[in-house]
């Protein structure tokens, strides 16, 4: 077992006065990054050489394209090409690709990147131990958030000799495999998401926030702007309760929910690093 260590230098755990309020200047895009992409996305796949899709559905690996050169027409076309695949894997994903698309967004508790917070550090080994350092949950990143995220950037800097793969789930194949009237009964309702499960960290760490731990309300279905498509947007770390439901209605749905997302197979992508 690797030791826990200490906050480096550049790894903010726990907010001081001057941060307090660091993620409660997140902001919104006005504009939609993708909505404007040529459909056959001429552009972009010009300066591929080679693409490799890991599923019929998610998970594409785009070569040959530099990110630092897109053009405004080519950035736009990989937005909407994302937005449809669920997930690019170029391996060479950065903040000022993510800042091209609308700002960025600084998580309210996460250890952060002392230089630029809205890099956020995921590390088994930070100290206090445990699954705020990692992740082994089905969620959607941020949907506690009024305006959750549109796109999520990885980087390794180091991974495990084996395992650590993400897992992505895909929400539109979800929804296009229920029946007719569950879709109907879904589509009429919201949810609650909350950022209960960083409360009971900050509770019992005594960790401070960099910003307000919202709760927000959005549709169980949603329609990504882009793509027209429909998606299950529920999550089993993030989403408390339907709206307007008993309970046991809520629970019922959230969980049947969360079992498609976790036991389909035919839904995820298995995606695997390398250190660049």
């Amino acid at each position: 077992m690797a030791p826990s260590i200490a906050p480096s230098d550049n790894v903010v755990l726990s907010s001081t006065e001057k941060d307090s309020s660091l993620a409660d200047r997140n902001t919104f895009a006005t504009r939609v990054a993708g909505k404007g992409a040529d459909p056959e996305k001429k552009a972009l796949f010009a300066s591929v050489t080679k693409r490799i899709d890991y599923t019929p559905k998610i998970g594409t690996e785009l070569h040959g394209i530099k990110l630092t050169e897109l053009t405004e027409q080519q950035a736009e076309e990989l937005a909407a090409f994302i937005a449809e695949r669920g997930v690019d894997l170029d391996r060479k994903e950065h903040v000022k690709l993510g800042q091209r698309w609308g700002p960025l967004h600084v998580h309210p508790l996460v250890p952060h990147d002392q230089e630029s917070p809205e890099l956020i550090v995921l590390d088994s080994r930070l100290s206090p131990p445990g699954r705020y350092n990692t992740n082994n949950s089905w969620h959607s990143d941020v949907s506690f958030e009024p305006y959750p995220s549109s796109f999520s950037i990885l980087k390794f800097e180091e991974i495990p000799e084996a395992g650590g793969d993400t897992i992505w789930s895909n929400g539109y194949q979800l929804y296009d495999n229920l029946s007719q009237p569950i879709k109907t009964l879904l589509e009429g309702l919201t949810a609650t998401h909350t950022s209960d499960i960083f409360r009971v960290f900050q509770a019992n760490t005594g960790r401070k926030t960099f910003g307000k731990l919202n709760d927000s309300i959005h549709p169980v279905i949603r329609t990504n702007p882009v793509t027209g498509w429909k998606s299950v947007f529920t999550n089993s770390v993030f989403t408390r309760e339907i709206n307007g439901l008993s309970p046991t209605e809520s629970k019922w749905i959230l969980e049947y929910l969360n079992d498609l997302t976790s036991k389909l197979a035919t839904y995820d992508y298995h995606g695997q690093y390398t250190v660049i």
